[in-house]
């Protein structure tokens, strides 16, 4: 007789707590103590920095500094736009004797940056130039370029392309 009475008030039991929404997540609130820091907009970015904390250690060795705690920003990075303002890009001929050319379609005017850096992360080529809309082809003359392998980087309002260059 009891187990026919325990088993509805147990399924009713059961029943009862899967109805109650569940709240699991936590909300944090972010905090730094600090004794000074700031915020700066710099090319669209949001920049939150702190410089030093009150009430933690602080070790120095030298020139090394080493202290206790983080900064997390309030504010989330805006999400990069969903049309990408460059496109079809190609260097060539690869590999390249005397002149390399690259070639990429702007959907919208834009500055193009386009950097050559040996093996050794020594920059050999550097050029920034405003284009307007439409196909562009940017020369790089490499005959004068030790023969190797170099890291070719193309910057476009803030979208990057790279690609590997061989120089004979």
């Amino acid at each position: 007789m009891k187990h026919k009475i325990l088993r509805p008030i147990i399924a009713c039991c059961g029943i009862f707590l899967l109805s109650i929404p569940a709240f699991s997540q936590v909300q944090l609130v972010r905090q730094v103590v600090a004794s000074s820091g700031g915020t700066n907009n710099i090319n669209g970015v949001m920049y939150e920095y702190t410089i030093g904390e009150i009430a933690i250690v602080t070790f120095a060795s030298g020139s090394r500094i080493v202290s206790q705690g983080f900064h997390q920003p309030e504010v989330l990075p805006k999400p990069p736009l969903a049309t990408n303002i460059a496109s079809n890009f190609v260097a060539f001929p690869n590999p390249a004797k005397s002149t390399l050319k690259i070639q990429l379609d702007l959907a919208s005017p834009a500055t193009v940056t386009a950097m050559m850096m040996n093996s050794a992360g020594q920059v050999v080529f550097q050029d920034v130039r405003d284009y307007g809309a439409g196909k562009i082809t940017l020369p790089i003359e490499v005959e004068k370029f030790a023969s190797g392998i170099y890291n070719l980087i193309v910057k476009v309002n803030g979208y990057v392309f790279t690609d590997k260059i061989v120089v004979q």
